[in-house]
């Protein structure tokens, strides 16, 4: 027997309808949202795509050129580093302990700043005015200075490094919902919905996330952003991903001494890094615009 939907979820499947139409018709954003798609597959499927396993080493085939170089070969198409790995697969696979671990700092983000800065804003007292002031003074401090002084506190790896770089970004998202919740609620709409005797669950349903769907989609693809970058920089200063694990920055960090000799070692997963932080900023500055034109039709 099928089942009978209600006029939300009618309304609620139109919504996303109209919203897909005005995404599409953005071409940059429809772009980027396939970029975007691009690189997901490479973080959940570039070690099965990856030609070699990441630590493999081929004797006598140290710091081979890039194919395109007469002295490379097709069979290593980005070369190889001076232990002979192939650079290509651990570029592949770097796409997991980079950008992956970039994907799951925002995931924990979204989820527990969203919901923490929500209710910091819907409910007062001295309690809320004082986790305000102190996240307040993160917000002074540079993340990445925040995340090595976490990071140097505990032993140096991916997961101590993504685990500072989480408790360093999450301050200053809690403030940017808290802030944009409070100034919801200062509306005039939202004061006649109260008095109407809509409930709390109700405000945050139908009225807060909504309106709060542009800022956190833009506050979102700058954490991923920074996220990515700083795992990067960690593992370049021995704070993050230790050898032989693929991690770009720590790719970077092994090859420094090489730039002069065999710069693709260094150049390549560099062009990585690059290449995922614009596919990221170009995809939530589309999607945010997009957002707004679709909120205010």
């Amino acid at each position: 027997m099928a089942l009978i939907k209600e006029p939300e979820q009618f309304r609620e499947t139109e919504s996303i309808k109209k919203f897909w139409r005005y995404f599409r018709q953005d071409k940059i954003a429809l772009g980027s949202f396939y970029l975007f798609l691009v690189l997901l597959t490479l973080v959940f499927l570039g070690s099965l795509l990856a030609p070699y396993n990441y630590n493999e080493q081929f004797a006598g085939l140290e710091l081979m050129p890039p194919s395109w170089d007469d002295n490379g070969q097709i069979r290593y198409f980005l070369g190889t580093d001076d232990l002979g790995r192939d650079i290509l697969s651990r570029i592949m696979y770097g796409f997991y302990y980079t950008v992956g671990s970039a994907l799951i700092i925002t995931v924990l983000i979204a989820l527990i700043g969203g919901v923490i800065g929500i209710f910091a804003g819907l409910k007062k007292g001295k309690s809320v005015w004082f986790i305000s002031h102190l996240f307040d003074t993160f917000l002074f401090m540079p993340i990445l200075l925040i995340a090595i002084i976490i990071a140097t506190l505990m032993d140096a790896s991916l997961m101590n490094a993504m685990l500072a770089i989480f408790l360093a970004m999450l301050p200053h998202f809690i403030h940017k919902i808290y802030q944009a919740t409070e100034k919801q609620l200062k509306k005039e709409y939202i004061v006649t919905l109260r008095l109407d005797g809509a409930t709390r669950w109700y405000l945050i349903k139908e009225v807060i996330i909504p309106n709060l769907t542009g800022v956190a989609i833009k506050e979102l693809s700058h954490i991923f952003v920074i996220a990515v970058l700083d795992i990067s920089a960690l593992s370049f200063i021995m704070l993050g991903a230790q050898n032989p694990t693929p991690e770009w920055g720590a790719m970077i960090r092994e090859s420094i001494e090489l730039i002069y000799i065999a710069p693709w070692t260094v150049i390549l997963p560099g062009l990585a890094i690059m290449f995922s932080i614009f596919t990221i900023t170009m995809l939530g500055t589309r999607l945010t615009d997009v957002f707004e034109k679709y909120r205010n039709a």
